[in-house]
């Protein structure tokens, strides 16, 4: 099977467990709890990100702290940074870079726990191998500009923690690009 095939099966059947369990859990969609009418900034922040990990022949390690503001109910920006980690054992010697960086997104709740997505996400990336003549530029370490968009949905697992799903397309790829589309995250996050 096609990995894109792969890719698409796998949204589809994390939507689909993701809407199951809210159309199950009540008769109604359940919006954001009601937070506190006072103008704490703490109240309306939330913090969370995102973690991955992948072992083998490619080892791949990323670490995407994030905090968010509601602005509005609908509308929530934030800022996150991000930690890459690769290595490649299928070279000999086998081949290792970092990338670092950071992102600014905005999120509008279209329909209860649905929500529109973008995001500028730049990455710092050491070490880049060009493909071919898989060459490592050691010397200058280029930017990765991504502009990341699309939607997901937000799954409440209590008062103020929440688990996100989100489909992205990287509409900026180049051979910078630390991402392929389609991007499949998941996330957490919780509010104070």
């Amino acid at each position: 099977m096609h990995s894109l095939n792969k890719r698409w099966i796998a949204v589809m059947l994390c939507f689909s467990v993701l809407s199951f369990s809210s159309i199950f859990a009540q008769d109604t969609v359940r919006q954001m709890p009601k937070k506190p009418k006072n103008n704490d900034i703490l109240s309306r922040m939330d913090f969370g990100g995102y973690f991955g990990l992948q072992f083998g022949t490619v080892t791949l390690i990323n670490v995407s702290p994030l905090v968010s503001y509601r602005f509005t109910e609908k509308l929530h920006g934030g800022l996150g940074l991000t930690y890459q980690y690769y290595k490649d054992n299928t070279f000999t010697p086998s081949y290792s870079s970092s990338a670092y960086g950071g992102s600014i997104f905005a999120r509008y709740f279209i329909w209860g726990d649905l929500f529109a997505h973008v995001e500028y996400a730049p990455l710092y990336i050491t070490n880049f191998v060009y493909y071919p003549p898989y060459t490592v530029d050691e010397g200058k370490a280029p930017w990765a500009h991504d502009i990341l968009l699309g939607g997901g949905y937000r799954q409440w697992l209590g008062e103020k923690a929440f688990l996100s799903l989100m489909l992205l397309f990287n509409v900026n790829e180049s051979i910078y690009s630390q991402y392929s589309n389609p991007i499949i995250r998941i996330g957490f996050g919780a509010g104070l």
